[in-house]
């Protein structure tokens, strides 16, 4: 059992991560870059290799995607700009 948990571990992990960088593809110009603390600028493709590769970055990268789909399902993200 503990190794079909891991299993449904590794697999919702791998979801995100393609949902992450399809948004990114998406919605990201490749002449952008994003600033990560003191991390440096990130091109849109260092962005995608750090999500599939699954580190510190990527894992920050793909947690601020959640926080605002949930902020958007919510409406959290409405009622902000309403806001404004």
């Amino acid at each position: 059992m503990n190794n079909n948990i891991t299993s449904k571990e590794k697999e919702l992990n791998e979801t995100l991560k393609k949902l992450v960088v399809a948004r990114i593809e998406a919605n990201m110009s490749s002449t952008l870059k994003l600033s990560i603390g003191s991390d440096g600028s990130l091109t849109k493709s260092q962005m995608i290799e750090h999500v599939m590769g699954g580190d510190n970055i990527g894992e920050r990268i793909i947690q601020t995607h959640l926080n605002f789909m949930r902020a958007q399902a919510t409406g959290q993200l409405t009622t902000a700009l309403n806001t404004v």
